[in-house]
């Protein structure tokens, strides 16, 4: 819930509080329900393929009843839009689309327009876009997806750590804190994969120790990492490290040495398969099997900067302002590392927001028994391994959850262990085990009430209409340009619209993002360049109305204009309204 509102996050405080005193006081409330609820669970964990299939379905099921209330969410930042281009690019059976005529219009952040138009991405968020709008007309269902094999895969991989009832619980804590109303589930910027990639690889490595299954594990091992590069690379690059390391000093019960050549043999397998793969991806879309499309668009516009251990990136020359807007203010944020009050104040805020997503005020109270599971020494493995990524998202000028997706696994091997260890605290009164149930109850209580109460606002009344803004910010926010896209949608024919903005406009609102076959999309959006090359641009898409949007007029301004007129976005004074 990283878009959780102050206030949201001190009602759900609230709920732990009140769980966390029922389970102190009255430590037998609701125990006949909750031993029958957790009877089910055991057997259902007990059988690999149910339990896979259980956690699966949780946040799906639950997600799926919310539709009518809470539907497909809308793209809200750049890299949402981006990704939507590479699943569009990919449902059309392309790995990249012919740069259109006149390109400069159409520059976008983190979308390459030469040698070809895609999306700046690795392929993996994409494929699972592509297969929502295949099966089932829209990306978001591959979201959806994602999220129900990402708990399955987390189910499977914890239970190579953890006894299975409590690789369920580990699955299901996934589902619930960041699986339905997290932002994974609820945009386009993924997450669920990367995740389920590391769970693959962690699973692996201890899998391989099992005596049979080398050969197997070390195959799945390299598909957990080529998934990975396929997703987030220099995580991809660390668990390669791990694996490799815990290969080389690993040293079986009965003294022999590991059959390495049979692991490297397995692994080397899948990883030339799925490289050569990466490869094609590369070369069909920047040229250079070598040059992933993100490092070619970093080149060119020094977005994103790179960590604070690296060279800072300069570009001298931007055609648009508020594409230099979003390279200067990354630019700031990585010349942070230069002050220590400020590199204090950024890790700070990503501790913060990293609670908000991974932890959340449900699971903060098991990390009271953090020092207990310290002493653990089958903990202690997972902890070194974290250290490294530990140092990748302190040395970053910025801080998404899909940042932290391949590191998942780990986050949940230590909070289950933690609630482990609160499960047996004072045993004799049965607190530990009260204060556990207690506070998976009030989690799934609060996730139904915020979806009742997003059914039930259109009939609240007037003295409860203070309750919505507790659970709005669960909803991604309205833009101004779906309302654009709305009135133009119910205009018969295809548009073309030029987006005007204001010296002042914040680059964070961008709107000039289209799909993969701009030929046959009907709105599409546009950068006024050069008054010859505006009008070019129009004459070129004839079969178009012309449209000028100001969006940041109040109210915004959109007008149909002749492709001569295009000539007054360049004058002095822009006056379109009174031409």
């Amino acid at each position: 819930m990283l878009f959780s509102s102050h206030r949201l996050i001190k009602v759900l405080e609230i709920f732990v509080l009140c769980a966390v005193l029922i389970a102190l006081f009255r430590p037998r409330t609701g125990n006949q329900a909750f031993s029958r609820i957790e009877t089910a669970l055991r057997h259902l964990s007990e059988c690999r393929w149910k339990g896979m299939l259980f956690a699966a379905a949780l946040p799906l099921l639950i997600r799926a009843l919310m539709l009518p209330w809470f539907p497909p969410p809308q793209p809200q930042i750049h890299d949402e839009f981006s990704y939507l281009l590479q699943g569009d690019t990919f449902a059309h059976g392309r790995i990249a689309n012919p740069t259109p005529p006149y390109w400069q219009h159409f520059e976008s952040e983190y979308v390459l327009l030469t040698p070809s138009y895609a999306s700046q991405y690795q392929p993996a968020q994409g494929v699972v876009l592509a297969i929502g709008q295949i099966l089932f007309g829209h990306p978001w269902f591959g979201v959806w997806l994602s999220m129900g094999a990402m708990c399955a895969i987390l189910f499977w991989a914890l239970g190579h750590v953890f006894p299975a009832r409590w690789a369920l619980f580990g699955a299901c804590a996934a589902a619930l804190q960041f699986g339905i109303f997290g932002l994974w589930m609820n945009s386009y910027f993924g997450g669920a994969v990367a995740a389920s990639a590391g769970a693959i690889v962690a699973a692996s490595l201890v899998r391989v120790r099992t005596e049979g299954k080398e050969r197997s594990s070390a195959a799945l091992c390299a598909f957990g990492v080529i998934l990975l590069f396929a997703s987030r690379p220099f995580e991809a690059l660390l668990w390669m490290l791990v694996a490799f390391s815990t290969v080389i000093l690993w040293r079986p019960k009965n003294g022999s040495r590991p059959a390495y050549r049979k692991l490297i043999s397995s692994f080397a397998l899948v990883f030339i398969t799925g490289a050569c793969i990466l490869a094609l991806y590369n070369w069909r879309i920047t040229g250079n099997p070598l040059v992933p499309p993100y490092l070619a668009y970093q080149r060119i516009y020094g977005t994103p900067q790179p960590f604070w251990w690296q060279n800072p990136l300069h570009v001298g020359q931007f055609r648009f302002g508020v594409i230099r807007d979003n390279y200067l203010n990354q630019l700031h944020l990585y010349e942070q590392r230069y002050s220590l009050p400020a590199i204090v104040d950024a890790e700070r805020e990503r501790l913060r927001n990293f609670w908000r997503f991974f932890v959340g005020p449900f699971l903060t109270p098991a990390l009271l028994f953090l020092p207990f599971a310290l002493r653990d020494r089958r903990l202690r493995p997972w902890l070194w391994i974290s250290i490294p990524f530990l140092l990748d998202k302190a040395t970053y000028h910025a801080w998404f959850p899909a940042q932290n997706a391949p590191e998942v696994i780990l986050i949940l091997i230590i909070l289950v262990q933690c609630c482990r260890h609160m499960a047996v605290w004072w045993r004799s009164r049965g607190a530990g085990m009260a204060v556990t149930r207690q506070l998976a109850f009030a989690c799934t209580l609060a996730i139904v009430l915020g979806a009742a109460g997003r059914a039930a606002e259109p009939v609240l009344p007037n003295s409860l209409r203070h309750l919505p803004p507790i659970w709005e910010s669960l909803y991604p926010a309205r833009r101004l340009r779906d309302d654009v896209n709305a009135r133009l949608q119910k205009i018969p024919g295809k548009h073309l619209v030029f987006v005007k903005y204001s010296p002042d406009h914040c680059f964070c609102e961008e709107w000039v993002f289209n799909g993969a076959d701009i030929a046959r999309q009907r709105i599409v959006y546009v950068r006024p360049y050069t008054a010859d090359s505006d009008e070019k641009l129009a004459q070129t898409m004839n079969e178009r109305d012309v449209w000028v949007v100001e969006p940041d007029e109040q109210p915004y301004r959109l007008q149909r204009v002749s492709p001569e007129d295009l000539a007054l976005i360049h004058s002095d004074d822009g006056d379109l309204a009174n031409r």
